[in-house]
């Protein structure tokens, strides 16, 4: 069905001229003129109103450093009219303001209950009441002293995935950090440790935001650092080592068949093209002669790296002949 825009036109005109249309509009006028003069009415009322007052220090110099949390906000109870708590609190982000050059004084910036009311009276207005406020009175240690750049140190347990291997020591971003404080307590703090990281199934690298532990008496900057975790593939691999006789009598020598036998492990990815075989050691003990007296002489791997996982012997035994020299 194809609407006609010349139809729906002369509706509209036939609906206006209608008598009904002007008695809603009219009922709509009076509805709306009554809202008015009932909020204007209302906003003359006493009320209550609770607000977040945002605290702001100001003219802190640079080589300032708060070891105390400063409170971003303030949860403040509030009663005045309505027409007040608008203007004053509703229209603009209610803020307290602290000079910190009238208020800091000898590390300690005190900023008493009388302070805070009086802040707040200024931020609401002379007819406000102040009937509830979350900050009692404010006391915040400070420090001038120059920052000591100390290492982080990540406490945190690893579990690759099956398959995956952590490749590489774990890596943090910064690698130092600065610790403030008095310079009794900067000399006892040699490093910054993380809150404990617990990650498991990791089968590829991963980076995250991770917390420091707070420090007594001190403030750390940054308070977080980002940790990556070097995650690979495993990868199979197999080297040919050549195998070293131990405890030889003098005068004699042990020819083994093979002299070499095939080592099987797997390392990273990364790693699957590095020369092994210096790393892998080899032996045959010629005292398994005496005790066993066999035939054939079994095969030990005596040293690797712990980053060779997995290792086993193609061959855990082999000939051999007594040589008398």
């Amino acid at each position: 069905m194809r609407i006609n825009p010349e139809q729906i036109k002369n509706r509209w005109r036939l609906l206006k001229a209608s008598s009904g249309f002007h008695n809603v509009m009219l009922f709509l006028e009076f509805v709306a003129v009554s809202a008015l003069f009932w909020l204007i009415l209302a906003l003359n009322d006493s009320a209550q109103s609770n607000f977040n007052v945002r605290l702001q220090l100001t003219n802190v110099p640079d080589t300032v450093t708060f070891i105390s949390d400063i409170p971003e906000k303030v949860h403040v109870s509030v009663r005045d009219k309505g027409t007040n708590l608008w203007r004053n609190g509703f229209m603009r982000t209610p803020t307290m303001q602290i000079n910190f050059k009238e208020y800091g004084d000898n590390g300690v910036l005190r900023f008493t209950k009388g302070d805070v009311m009086a802040s707040l009276k200024s931020v609401f207005g002379a007819s406000a009441q102040i009937t509830a406020v979350s900050l009692d009175s404010l006391r915040l240690v400070y420090t001038t002293n120059r920052g000591k750049r100390v290492p982080v140190v990540v406490d945190a347990i690893i579990m690759p995935a099956s398959g995956s291997i952590m490749e590489g020591n774990l890596k943090t971003s910064p690698t130092n950090v600065l610790v403030y404080g008095e310079q009794s307590v900067l000399d006892t703090i040699h490093r910054v440790v993380t809150e404990r990281l617990d990650l498991k199934d990791l089968s590829e690298t991963t980076t995250i935001d991770v917390d420091l532990k707070r420090v007594k008496d001190a403030r750390v900057l940054p308070s977080q650092v980002k940790v990556t975790v070097p995650i690979e593939p495993l990868v199979k691999k197999e080297a040919l080592i050549t195998i070293t006789p131990v405890n030889v009598p003098e005068g004699e020598s042990l020819l083994l068949f093979p002299s070499k036998v095939k080592v099987q492990y797997y390392v990273a990815m990364s790693r699957f093209n590095d020369d092994d075989d210096p790393l892998i050691e080899l032996q045959t003990d010629y005292n398994d002669i005496r005790q066993t007296g066999s035939t054939r002489l079994p095969v030990e791997i005596v040293r690797h790296p712990d980053r060779f996982l997995n290792m086993c012997l193609l061959r855990d035994s082999v000939e051999y002949t007594i040589v008398k020299n």
